[in-house]
């Protein structure tokens, strides 16, 4: 008894690996289980040609397919904090850093820390139980925390993470920066200096007397 085309697929079960399939190249057709078609179609991904590679270390991969990768020792930047008048985050994971805004001792709910002297610029690193400070720089300081500067420059910390550098102006008593004016720009301040002429005020008393 003939039986639907509909019937027969849905009796049917899931492809086996011994399956016999027909694949066909151009106008030859061949037979191979479909144990054979994926080996073909799955074989190893190399460094000149796409193809499949399974997780290895630090790798997983979510039932929809999803690749996720675990660095061990990753650090995260999550910005500035004030940890003198700021609790710690409570869902701080293992390799946050964070950088102090300010001066002062850490509260209590930074464990490891909790009391200590905290300087502005400080990097705060989490381990995953514990904080400590500077942890981050290496064991001869290595890597700037701070910018330091000396008249006539100037350094605005009021945000540690981007610190703003700036020089002050010329005064008669510093150095610092000036501003180069063109003839007609002169000109004019002289005008408004001295608004009765183009002329210079002159001291005689501090020329050389004649012979």
């Amino acid at each position: 008894m003939a039986t639907t085309t509909e019937s027969r697929t849905t009796s049917r079960s899931l492809p086996q690996p011994t399956d016999l399939l027909l694949v066909q190249r151009g106008s030859t057709p061949y037979r191979a289980t479909a144990d054979e078609v994926k080996a073909f179609m799955l074989s190893p991904a190399t460094a000149a040609a796409i193809g499949a590679i399974k997780p290895g270390t630090n790798l997983s991969v979510d039932a929809d397919g999803t690749l996720h990768a675990a660095i061990p020792g990753a650090l995260t930047y999550r910005g500035a904090i004030d940890p003198t008048t700021t609790e710690a985050p409570a869902g701080a994971e293992a390799g946050d850093v964070y950088i102090a805004s300010s001066s002062g001792p850490a509260m209590a709910s930074w464990s490891g820390i909790a009391g200590a002297d905290i300087a502005q610029g400080d990097l705060l690193l989490f381990d995953g139980s514990n904080w400590s400070a500077n942890a981050a720089l290496g064991p001869d300081g290595a890597g700037v925390i701070r910018i330091q500067v000396a008249a006539p420059l100037a350094v605005d910390e009021s945000d540690p993470a981007q610190p703003l550098l700036s020089v002050e102006p010329a005064t008669t008593a510093a150095a610092g920066v000036v501003q180069v004016v063109d003839a007609a720009q002169l000109q004019a301040a002289m005008a408004t200096a001295q608004p009765a002429g183009d002329y210079m005020p002159l001291d005689l008393s501090t020329l050389t007397a004649l012979p």
